[in-house]
């Protein structure tokens, strides 16, 4: 089979499977929950959901694994390359930490660089919106102080006391319309009248992080007991690990490394943004999958090792859940 053929293949099975079959799982799964009472009593529909969604996905990927493997011809014996390497497992736990500091920190920079785009784009209507009040306040002013003029000299002719009704009257009509407004006073009305916050702040994008596909393994660690939420977890991960560093880049030797690592990590990061709500949300996976994308696939690709990268995987995505 053909280089060409062999990526087609792989980008075949991220559409069909990763969205089109899962989308069909998830679907089924929702229907499942409200149709039955599997589970503890205390399960609500939604957490009932999200824990059977959680583990059709496990289910359908071992699946998946399996199909890959006798496709490809890849021998089972890649499944638990680097389990005898107790020293490789400890380093994949710190790489799984040092890839979730470098992906928080990129993701970090991002939002503050796009909340920073924000404030200045709202910002400059605000600017000239107040420059243009403070030209009709001075235009008011001005044309005020010139009736204020007339009707002194016609009150100076009245004699005084017409001079002091008059000049009651030009205080009054001075007061308001010819006073200065307060520097800043159509700036800081504007400000009161806008939302606190817009949708735009750090908590705002923290929270759309939570959502999507990442829901099924937080519902899944707040109502299971921990060992099974980190099966169910573990059992993915493992075999996303699987698809996409151990088959993909295993059947694309050949090729050589731009076109096998280019494959791998751009289907990678193109699963991550599957199922989720918002690209504010889609941020979050998509920025670790191409650390994570990135930094395997350099090293599956000189050290044909799977095992060692489930562990990092796990690591990274436990914590980064948590």
């Amino acid at each position: 089979m053909s280089t060409a053929w062999r990526v087609a293949t792989l980008a075949a099975v991220v559409v069909v499977y990763y969205w089109c079959g899962k989308t069909l799982l998830f679907r089924g799964a929702r229907r499942l929950a409200a149709a039955t009472r599997i589970g503890p009593s205390h399960w609500g529909t939604a957490q009932r959901a999200d824990v059977f969604e959680l583990a059709a996905a496990g289910a359908s990927h071992v699946l998946v694994v399996a199909a890959l493997l006798a496709v490809t011809g890849i021998g089972p014996g890649m499944l638990v390359s680097g389990l005898a390497r107790p020293d490789l497992l400890a380093l994949g736990v710190l790489l799984g930490v040092g890839e979730l500091a470098l992906g928080s920190l990129l993701c970090r920079a991002l939002i503050e660089l796009s909340l920073a785009r924000g404030a200045r784009a709202r910002t400059r209507p605000a600017r000239r919106t107040a420059g243009a009040a403070g030209a009709g306040e001075r235009r008011a002013a001005d044309s005020a102080n010139r009736r204020a003029a007339g009707a002194g000299v016609r009150g100076a002719l009245l004699g005084a006391r017409i001079r002091g009704v008059v000049g009651r009257g030009d205080r009054g009509a001075l007061g308001p319309v010819g006073a200065p407004a307060p520097p800043g006073s159509a700036r800081r009305s504007r400000t009161a009248a806008d939302p606190a916050d817009q949708g735009q702040s750090l908590r705002s994008w923290l929270g759309r992080s939570r959502g999507g596909w990442i829901r099924h393994h937080l519902t899944s660690l707040k109502v299971l007991p921990l060992w099974a939420a980190l099966g169910l977890t573990g059992v993915q991960v493992a075999s996303e690990e699987l698809v996409f560093r151990g088959v993909a880049l295993t059947w694309l030797r050949e090729a050589g490394p731009l076109v096998a690592l280019t494959t791998s990590v751009v289907l990678f990061v193109l699963m991550q943004a599957f199922f989720m709500s918002s690209w504010q949300g889609a941020m979050f996976p998509v920025v670790g999958g191409i650390v994570m994308g990135v930094v395997h696939g350099l090293v599956f690709w000189t050290t044909p090792l799977v095992v060692p990268l489930v562990v990092a995987h796990v690591v990274f995505f436990v914590f980064a859940v948590i």
